[in-house]
């Protein structure tokens, strides 16, 4: 199940002040934090915190309950690459601010959506995507997530981890304490340490025996 089940319905207020906005041709997404779209940022955030249960999609680590800064609004194909998807119900969520920082600008659709840089319907289809979305795909068939390890189960899990830089923890503090917990990991703790990034999911996949 994808950790949004629902997308946002959007307030008749707001229905109308996106309407207004789309039609207006000097609105662009460098209009985003502009103080008349409060209210519409407010009502996503709030909706989308109780929804994902103050969890950010991509890494699942805490978002805030209250600051803003610490849940910011994600807009999964970026507003500034696909303007007509900047209010798209399915193209919002909020995640932490590492993730928003990492993530950035990047390109999450594959071909041929890349092809037409302004299409004018958001793609439902998961195969449209090389992140894993939290509308459409199941988390867990993508990354295992263990404490702070993510282990890529696909192509679409290994993208999301990269693009992301999910395994942040292990990059910057390495073997540690902190980092492994999980006692069928901790069986493979020195060969772990010992190899790359690519070779140490693959000895955590055999202990746990996932199939790539």
């Amino acid at each position: 199940m994808p950790k949004i089940n629902k997308a946002i319905d959007f307030s008749q207020a707001s229905t109308i002040l996106i309407k207004l906005k789309m039609n207006d041709p000097n609105f662009t997404h460098n209009n985003w934090g502009d103080d008349e779209l409060i209210d519409i940022r407010n009502e996503i955030r709030d909706y989308h915190r109780k929804t994902q249960r103050l969890e950010c999609v991509y890494c699942l680590e805490p978002i805030s309950t209250r600051a803003a800064h610490a849940a910011p609004i994600e807009h999964i194909a970026p507003k500034s690459q696909y303007f007509n998807f900047i209010f798209e119900p399915k193209n919002l969520c909020v995640i932490c601010p590492d993730c928003n920082e990492y993530k950035g600008k990047n390109e999450v659709f594959f071909e041929p959506s890349i092809v037409n840089t302004n299409p004018k319907i958001y793609p439902r289809a998961s195969s449209a995507f090389r992140i894993v979305h939290p509308h459409i795909d199941e988390y867990e068939e993508h990354i295992i997530k263990l404490n702070r390890i993510y282990i890529d189960r696909t192509k679409k899990g290994n993208f999301t981890i990269g693009i992301c830089k999910l395994n942040r923890f292990y990059h910057l503090f390495g073997a540690c304490d902190e980092l492994i917990e999980d006692s069928s990991i901790m069986e493979t703790n020195d060969l772990f340490f010992n190899k790359s990034i690519d070779d140490s999911n693959d000895i955590i996949k055999r202990a746990l025996g996932i199939d790539n």
